[in-house]
């Protein structure tokens, strides 16, 4: 579809606290907001970094990304998007 579509929907993730406990707490529900077409969705939702960066989402989006829920390191960072599947949004739910 849009690559604005996914470029808004990790930005609300990473800018709104409201947001972002909504997309934890149902990434469907969350993701039904936005133009996404079922790749975009599924990288979304996965927070899958190289997929996101294999469809173009802003670099500046994907640290953010990574600073909200990785370990906030620019080895992790860089790892993880080798394919190192480290990075969790379940590893903390109160990231502000």
């Amino acid at each position: 579809m849009s690559r604005s579509g996914m470029d808004k929907a990790l930005y609300d993730i990473v800018a709104a606290r409201q947001a972002r406990e909504g997309f934890l707490a149902d990434s469907s529900g969350f993701l039904d907001r936005y133009r996404l077409d079922p790749d975009e969705r599924a990288a979304v939702g996965g927070i899958d970094l190289p997929a996101l960066r294999d469809h173009g989402a802003n670099p500046m989006l994907l640290w953010g990304i990574w600073t909200t829920f990785g370990d906030r390191s620019l080895s992790g960072y860089l790892a993880e998007l080798q394919g190192g599947r480290t990075l969790s949004t379940r590893k903390d739910r109160k990231n502000g």
